[in-house]
């Protein structure tokens, strides 16, 4: 796709430079990681048959993984549910590492040989390819240049993301696989599997559920039944007054706004949140930079924290790998502010990318270094995934979907790429979505999850989080999800939650009328994903 191509053009016209500086001497490969081969390259007899693509080691879980030459990484991230990195070498060789627990590196990242890309979640595969084939990866590691014996790939990968991924299905194999050994149409869906794994069959079973009889009658009974309860829930809790007055805690308080897909840093939608009516001084705000650090402010007194710029592209890869970079900004913000709380508030993916670094501060320091945390606010966060993201993850595993998205992309002249890694963890199915709903906002944490009724992006059933009180604000229109930041009712449920006050009062009709049109407009974007790809695996399955 463009915008993918764009990255990977990058990272080719630099490898091309590289290969042609390293002709005359061809890199060396070194393993990864030092452990036994427990399952050898064997590669299929058959289409779609059985085998082992790569070399498979015998590590443990937390193994570091090493880069095995010099190169730039072209893939970091999820496939089929789990994480992989693929680094581009100068001799036109790509060494691929599966099955990752942790990701530590980016695309177009340049790596030497003995950088760590990541860690094993178990045993490591290792796979290799030059074009469109793949070749034993043992013959790296021989003296001398190595000699490769290739074998095609099921179906030729391709160029640009959507082309990194197709190579890592075919080389990990997966569902696709065992389904594409019936042939005919049963091989073409195999073939569609084999691009989004796991997750798919999990859409798929999700959209069976809510659409197909009888399934999709207990489901819309369960639905009225908690939409009912959610409403009875919000009309009954303890509630702030309309016209009550509210003071903003006297105590200096530090903000980190936290933007969402497409932004940029020069501009994002959770720039309009109104920082100075919930009584921060403009000196105390910083803006995170999905490339690391913060957002280049010469008013803000953290000057001596790194700063950099980004693009659309970065807020468009792997999550993890952003929340884990917030979290370094917040320990470097309670280093320099030693004692001063710090409120975190975000926008749409940018709320999904706070609990990420909630939870991987956690996981380094304990759950007690979470009191410096005094807030987390979020505004419009597909906490529970979004509709969209799914459906546009359901479309692009077949090929007349994704065509029929860059079309779309490239007539309206969006900059977002639906083969995204970013986009496939929004979907409601992802593994991501389902480790947030595995870790709760610390009970140290004032947590609360606002969200507009009529929006479009997020429906108000995706906002929910645990631990986070849901605060829904008559906010209706095309335009909700981007207006939310700075409506009048956000910011006075932002000054509420700032001053540790619970949320505003709502009727019963209200909030029942939150939660209908929400579910409303989720059950219409799941019939359209649904739609969407059952025409599109039609359409591969018939062929031109």
């Amino acid at each position: 796709m463009r915008r993918a191509l764009l990255v990977l053009a990058a990272a080719s016209s630099l490898s091309t430079s590289v290969s042609t500086a390293a002709a005359p001497d061809p890199p060396s490969y070194v393993r990864p990681v030092d452990a036994v081969v427990i399952d050898e390259f064997r590669p299929p007899a058959t289409r779609f048959g059985p085998g082992n693509r790569g070399l498979e080691y015998g590590t443990e879980a937390g193994t570091p993984v090493l880069a095995s030459a010099r190169g730039y990484v072209t893939f970091a991230g999820s496939v089929a549910g789990t994480l992989h990195v693929t680094v581009l070498h100068a001799d036109g060789i790509r060494t691929t590492y599966s099955f990752l627990q942790r990701v530590d590196v980016v695309v177009g990242q340049r790596v030497e040989q003995g950088d760590r890309v990541g860690v094993t979640d178990g045993h490591l595969h290792l796979g290799a390819r030059r074009g469109d084939d793949y070749f034993d990866p043992a013959t790296l590691f021989v003296a001398g240049e190595p000699q490769v014996h290739l074998v095609r790939f099921d179906d030729p990968p391709g160029e640009g993301e959507k082309g990194e991924r197709s190579a890592i299905s075919q080389l990990i194999g997966g569902a696709g696989a065992i389904v594409g050994r019936f042939g005919g149409a049963a091989g073409s869906v195999g073939t569609w599997i084999r691009g989004g794994g796991t997750q798919l069959l999990r859409t798929l079973d999700q959209y069976a559920q809510r659409f197909t009889p009888p399934a999709s009658f207990i489901d819309s009974w369960w639905t009225i039944y908690q939409g009912w309860q959610r409403a009875r829930s919000a009309a009954d809790r303890p509630c702030t007054q309309a016209g009550a007055p509210v003071h903003p805690p006297p105590d200096r308080r530090v903000a980190v706004l936290v933007a969402g897909l497409g932004s940029h840093s020069g501009s994002s939608t959770v720039d309009q949140v109104r920082t100075d009516a919930l009584g921060y001084a403009s000196s105390d705000v910083l803006r995170f930079s999905y490339a690391g650090g913060r957002v280049p402010d010469p008013t803000d007194r953290f000057q001596a924290i790194a700063t950099t710029e980004y693009s659309a592209r970065e807020t468009q890869a792997d999550l993890q790998v952003a929340g884990r970079r917030l979290a370094d900004l917040l320990e470097e913000v309670a280093r320099s502010a030693p004692g001063t709380a710090i409120d975190v508030i975000a926008h749409s993916q940018g709320g999904v990318v706070a609990r990420l670094a909630l939870i991987e501060l956690e996981r380094r320091h304990g759950v007690e270094w979470l009191e410096q945390v005094g807030m987390l606010a979020t505004l419009g966060s597909p906490h529970g995934g979004a509709d969209l993201a799914t459906a546009v993850h359901a479309w692009t595993s077949t090929e007349s979907g994704g065509e029929a998205l860059d079309a779309f992309s490239a007539a309206t002249d969006q900059e977002l790429d639906d083969d995204a890694t970013a986009i496939a963890q929004l979907a409601e199915t992802s593994d991501l979505v389902g480790e947030l709903g595995d870790h709760p906002v610390p009970e140290s944490i004032h947590a609360v999850s606002i969200a507009a009724r009529g929006d479009v992006v997020v429906p108000v059933p995706r906002s929910r989080a645990p631990g986070m009180e849901e605060v829904v604000i008559p906010l209706i229109g095309s335009g909700a999800h981007s207006d939310l930041p700075s409506s009048a009712e956000a910011t006075r449920e932002l000054v509420l939650a700032r001053a540790g006050l619970p949320p505003g009062c709502q009727s019963f009709r209200a909030a029942l009328l939150d939660q209908a049109t929400g579910e409303g407009i989720s059950l219409v974007e799941d019939l359209a994903g649904a739609s969407g790809f059952l025409l599109a695996a039609r359409a591969d399955v018939r062929g031109p």
